[in-house]
């Protein structure tokens, strides 16, 4: 996954601070948004109501379909630094990020998979592919052995 160091070592050059456009039909968009540095320009791409209305009020939001090119230009695909998908289906991320590739030339494109049988396909596509259900697995079992220890332990 790419840091904000490394993010801002990839734009170094740039004066302005580094624009992430997170595209996402799902909660993990506003957290993202949310915990992102303050000093990093951030836009936030979603057709979710609930997703738009969970950001800080200072977030930038479009309202839209992030598998369309009028709404990713309207959001600024074209000087983003930084795309970051996360979608309920993986085809939707994959024309998402297809299209940032091809239509804007964003370099640095982070996926969000569902199933981790389609990694494959966006390696060829994405800068970084994240696996949803390996990320939640080891919160799972982070969360579970820190329940199971013991006082003793702990």
């Amino acid at each position: 996954m790419i840091s904000l160091t490394a993010l801002r070592e990839r734009v170094d050059d740039d004066i302005d601070p580094p624009s992430v456009l997170v595209i996402s039909d799902r909660h993990v968009g506003s957290e993202v948004v949310t915990t992102l540095d303050r000093s990093t320009n951030v836009c936030l791409v979603t057709d979710h109501d609930g997703v738009a209305g969970q950001t800080p009020d200072d977030t930038r939001v479009v309202v839209g379909d992030g598998r369309e090119r009028a709404v990713l230009r309207d959001a600024g695909a074209q000087t983003t630094d930084v795309a970051l998908i996360s979608m309920q289906t993986d085809h939707g991320a994959f024309l998402v990020t297809q299209l940032l590739r091809t239509q804007f030339d964003v370099e640095t494109v982070v996926v969000v998979l569902n199933d981790p049988q389609h990694r494959p396909a966006f390696e060829s596509v994405a800068s970084e592919v994240v696996c949803s259900s390996q990320v939640l697995a080891t919160e799972l079992e982070r969360a579970v052995a820190t329940t199971l220890q013991t006082p003793e332990t702990a």
